[in-house]
């Protein structure tokens, strides 16, 4: 999994105070970028309060003192704190938030084909009885035909502006013109 990372996270104020505090830009958005990494796969939502420091120092690969460094991205912004304790990552729900609903999403449309699929293939397994069971084969599959162009053979043309059949007569007796749009009567109005 990735997340996205802003070429202009480097030169942000508050990138460049927390480089202050935690020895250059490199060093600070390397510990940013193992922290939300770290979010991905133990805060998902970005709700740190569950975490004491020490698990958010060793998320972002901090060696120090872990209450500095949640001091630290707390006083520049990267982490909020609200009065009653909660912590979160800042913004999460529109970097790492979105990309944790897109999995979700992803899970929950492969769960759904892979229910479908074993409801096919053996509806028993699934929990179908047989009224489902045949309810279900009754369903069309693929897609469905939407075009107006009535069917016909290989050799059978429509007019787009009539929508009526031409027949090869018509197209020999020079009675249809061509166009970027199709094949249509002469006669047909504009």
């Amino acid at each position: 999994m990735w997340l996205k990372s802003h070429q202009s996270l480097r030169e942000h104020p508050k990138t460049r105070k927390l480089a202050r505090r935690l020895g250059g830009v490199p060093a600070a958005i390397g510990h940013l970028h193992c922290l939300w990494w770290w979010c991905l796969d133990y805060a998902p939502d970005g709700d740190l309060t569950k975490h004491d420091a020490e698990d958010i120092a060793m998320g972002a690969e901090w060696d120090g003192d872990p209450d500095e460094l949640l001091r630290h991205l707390t006083e520049c912004g990267f982490v909020d704190a609200n009065g009653n304790g909660r912590r979160y990552i800042h913004d999460w729900d529109q970097y790492g938030g979105a990309l944790v609903e897109q999995r979700e999403r992803n899970a929950e449309r492969m769960r759904q084909a892979r229910a479908d699929s074993v409801q096919r293939t053996c509806g028993a397994r699934a929990g179908l009885d047989k009224k489902e069971l045949r309810d279900r084969k009754k369903e069309p599959r693929g897609r469905e035909d939407k075009s107006s162009v009535p069917p016909g053979g290989s050799q059978d043309h429509v007019c787009w502006r009539c929508s009526s059949l031409i027949t090869g007569d018509e197209i020999l007796d020079d009675k249809c013109v061509t166009s970027s749009r199709g094949i249509r009567h002469k006669e047909c109005p504009s």
